[in-house]
């Protein structure tokens, strides 16, 4: 079995801008991200995104079953030819839109780690979509713009803390890894990237109704320089209620949305 093809040589010409296709060639950093991600002989692994198949090669390399979820076509049909000599139960290639992909229907058992070089311009859609699978993901080892590595990892006062900090914090545990230079890619992007982690949380915060967390969170970040009290009454929270959660939540009247921490935020999901 030749489960090892040979690298293909990728031109600027075959990145699509319009799915902010930046394809990951540099081979050192594809095998650091390996590395970081933990894979090892006989992991199920679900892959986003695997573009020219460069970071699929070394997930073949070290022995995992790789499920390989790609929205472009023509990029499927060029990883079918570069790996044509692989079985069809070492990998699977899947032609579908990640963001209404039924995760039920992908050809893996049990739970998996999840990997993948994110498109810049759906990358925080695509890290709400696997809130539906946390519960079957190990982890999720990705790689991002920094500057959403930077909202994600952020903590509560810093100035990137925002609805999608809060968010995430609640569903996963967030490792940041190592920034990835625009040299490593081509086509070349104007920016750094950063690949980090997020562990799905076996304890959460208690809540009844997330949706519920989800929308008030949402809320209190409307207008982020507004106080927290200010974009909560106005999107219909009640004064005398406000200020009891307020209370039970030890926060003040003027406390701005980011300076309120994800164990507040919850107490007021709850109260509110």
């Amino acid at each position: 079995m030749n489960s090892h093809p040979s690298p293909v040589t990728v031109t600027p010409m075959q990145a699509k801008k319009a799915l902010g296709q930046h394809f990951l060639t540099d081979r050192n950093y594809c095998r650091k991200i390996v590395e970081y991600a933990g894979i090892q002989t006989g992991d199920s692994v679900v892959e986003i995104g695997p573009g020219t198949g460069q970071l699929t090669e070394l997930l073949l390399e070290k022995g995992a079953r790789v499920v390989a979820v790609e929205f472009d076509r023509d990029m499927v049909r060029s990883l079918e030819e570069r790996f044509s000599c692989v079985p069809g139960e070492r990998l699977s290639l899947v032609q579908a839109d990640i963001l209404g992909l039924d995760w039920a229907a992908l050809p893996v058992l049990g739970s998996f780690k999840l990997v993948g070089n994110l498109p810049y311009n759906i990358a925080t859609r695509i890290l709400r979509k696997t809130i539906e699978v946390k519960d079957q993901v190990h982890w999720f080892a990705f790689m991002v713009q920094k500057e959403v590595a930077e909202r994600l990892l952020a903590s509560p006062g810093d100035r990137d803390y925002g609805y999608f900090s809060v968010l995430m914090q609640y569903h996963f545990e967030r490792r940041p890894g190592f920034d990835v230079p625009p040299g490593a890619f081509t086509p070349r992007p104007k920016v750094m990237s950063h690949v980090m982690m997020l562990v799905p949380k076996a304890v959460q915060e208690k809540l009844l109704d997330p949706d519920k967390f989800d929308r008030l969170v949402s809320r209190a970040f409307a207008q982020p320089r507004k106080t927290l009290w200010n974009n909560l009454g106005g999107a219909g929270y009640p004064a005398e209620l406000l200020g009891k959660a307020f209370q039970v939540a030890s926060l003040e009247p003027k406390t701005r949305p980011h300076q309120a921490t994800l164990s507040q935020y919850a107490c007021l999901a709850r109260m509110l």
